[in-house]
């Protein structure tokens, strides 16, 4: 248990280090408790047997002023104790989680995409929580509750040793029913924790994807999914219950039995045979209390560390995820050469997707991407942003591999338009600023303007400052499509790709965009991947894919008079 304290210690000392005055105070606070404790039974026994027994009302004095002396002590260091444990808790949990929602945003997109929704969540808000408490929990607390063991022991031999032996009888007992409790609750709060992934990510999904499942007319689906998991849930609540009534009926007998009725039996005998006076059995049983209650404390944090460990080891795994290394990786200014070399990659190992690409991307291009449904188009796009690593050839820009380029410095002159881009639940103005912070109004009016989505914010009561709802819910697909367009716009990318991004445009909306594109074509690299003739017609360069392969290319009249594909696509 203790090298598990001091693993985990060695994990988290760059999250402590920074709060160590609030560690110092709580040590101290700690420290200034036990002698206060220990105080405390003295005044019983004077009271007993001078004050009531002897009738020493001279003491009495001394007893009250004791009493009330020990109780302001105590009332000033546990609001002390509850001060500075608010404080190192809140700024561990901040840096702490602060960190974890960091590494979800820089670890690599293919590694995220394979994660689970719930499981992130958890890991970002329950196992955080679970960790935030270990250094006040599982160290102070720990540290002075043996402390206090061996303070309140040696009074206890003190006042009578053999009382004491008797006494220590029932702590083998007491240890064994905890671990048996701990090792239940443990199993049985995993597996609640994986239920609770999983509801938390279907829950998830039903809500962001409610008009889908509309649509699908899979309302009753979904009802009975989310029913299933709050069954589940239900049933792990009641074993968990079970065992917190098993605990919460041993705590009250431990309390009310074991540190009392079963010490002042034993003290009993002792006291009939002239070996104690009741005043000493008294205090005898405060410092009792005191030893029971330090050497439960220890078993019940030793049984919390047990319970608690896979949570800290989600949470370092966390903090190990992958990330791209970009402040160590080469810089680009300007754009110049996208090369694709012999590039093979599948989403699995045995399954590939594509298969020796090879193409050439030059400053200023405007070439077009066209194949059937499921042929490669949009992983080809991903591969190009490096959301995916190649199985085996390369991707450079201005001769420099990919994967040895600053992620993000390349984004920042790159502007990617998808088929289903994402809207987040802010105002218009705040998610076209995503792409450029330091916008000016007419910058974005001008943007807005060149997408055609002018017409339709100016129609709006509170214009730019209209609320979209979460993914632009309360547009319609053209709308939120120009909106992103004008998005990319507004950045001023020197690369933009465009993944299907007119697909939900009428006619004449198409065009302006269409119109807009060959507008920024002329100082900007653009790669559209469509189906529709309008967007291929004004690419410079068309590439035809077929099962993950590049199988032509050319312009638009060569292609016209030699691939069946393509004639069939411009019809």
């Amino acid at each position: 248990m203790i090298k598990n304290r001091i693993n985990v210690l060695k994990q988290i000392k760059n999250y402590a280090l920074p709060l160590k005055g609030s560690i110092i105070m709580l040590i101290l606070i700690s420290a200034v408790i036990i002698p206060v404790s220990l105080i405390s039974p003295r005044f019983f026994q004077i009271l007993i047997d001078d004050v009531l027994v002897v009738r020493n009302m001279d003491r009495f004095g001394i007893v009250v002023f004791g009493f009330i002396g020990v109780y302001v002590a105590r009332f000033i260091l546990e609001g002390g104790n509850l001060l500075f444990s608010n404080r190192l808790l809140n700024g561990f949990t901040l840096k702490l989680r602060s960190d974890v929602f960091g590494k979800y945003q820089s670890t690599p997109y293919a590694f995220m995409e394979q994660k689970d929704t719930g499981d992130l969540k958890m890991r970002l808000i329950d196992d955080v929580d679970c960790l935030s408490n270990f250094i006040k929990s599982q160290v102070v607390d720990y540290f002075f509750a043996f402390i206090m063991t061996g303070f309140s022991l040696y009074m206890c031999l003190q006042v009578n040793w053999q009382m004491t032996l008797w006494c220590l009888t029932i702590i083998p007992v007491v240890f064994l029913i905890n671990w048996l409790i701990g090792s239940g609750t443990k199993k049985v709060n995993e597996e609640i924790r994986i239920a609770h992934s999983e509801y938390y990510t279907s829950t998830h999904n039903s809500l962001q994807f409610w008009r889908e499942i509309k649509s699908q007319n899979a309302e009753q689906i979904f009802i009975e999914r989310f029913k299933h998991h709050r069954e589940i849930i239900s049933r792990l609540g009641l074993r968990f219950i079970r065992f917190w009534a098993f605990s919460e009926i041993f705590n009250d007998f431990k309390a009310n039995y074991l540190t009392r009725a079963f010490v002042y039996i034993i003290g009993a005998f002792f006291v009939i045979q002239g070996q104690l006076k009741v005043g000493v059995l008294i205090m005898f049983a405060e410092y009792f209390a005191l030893l029971f209650g330090a050497l439960d404390t220890i078993n019940g944090k030793n049984v919390e560390l047990r319970t608690n460990t896979p949570y800290y080891k989600r949470i370092f795994e966390t903090l190990h995820f992958p990330t791209s290394g970009d402040k160590e990786k080469h810089e680009i200014e300007t754009l110049q050469q996208i090369t694709v070399s012999n590039l093979e990659f599948g989403y699995h190992q045995e399954k590939t997707i594509l298969r020796n690409i090879d193409l050439t991307v030059n400053k200023g291009d405007y070439i077009a991407i066209v194949g059937k449904t499921g042929c490669g188009k949009t992983t080809l796009a991903k591969l190009l942003l490096g959301l995916y690593e190649p199985q085996s050839g390369d991707i450079q820009y201005n001769d420099i591999s990919l994967s040895e380029l600053c992620k993000e410095k390349l984004y920042a002159q790159i502007g990617v338009v998808m088929q289903d881009s994402f809207l987040f639940d802010m105002t218009i103005r705040e998610n076209l600023m995503l792409s450029k912070l330091t916008a000016s109004d007419d910058e974005i009016i001008t943007a807005c303007i060149r997408s055609n989505i002018m017409g339709f914010i100016d129609s709006l009561p509170e214009r730019f400052d209209t609320v979209i709802g979460e993914r632009g819910i309360k547009l319609s697909g053209g709308q939120k499509q120009r909106l992103c367009i004008a998005r990319v716009l507004l950045k001023q990318p020197r690369i933009v790709i465009f993944d299907e991004a007119t697909s939900a445009l009428d006619k004449e909306s198409e065009d302006v965009i269409n119109d807009s594109i060959n507008q920024i074509a002329e100082n900007t690299t653009v790669i559209v991947i469509a189906h529709k003739p309008t967007m291929i017609l004004r690419a410079k360069r068309i590439i035809v894919m077929e099962d993950g392969k590049i199988v032509d290319s050319g312009t638009h009249d060569e292609l016209n008079s030699r691939n069946d594909f393509y004639m069939k696509l411009g019809r």
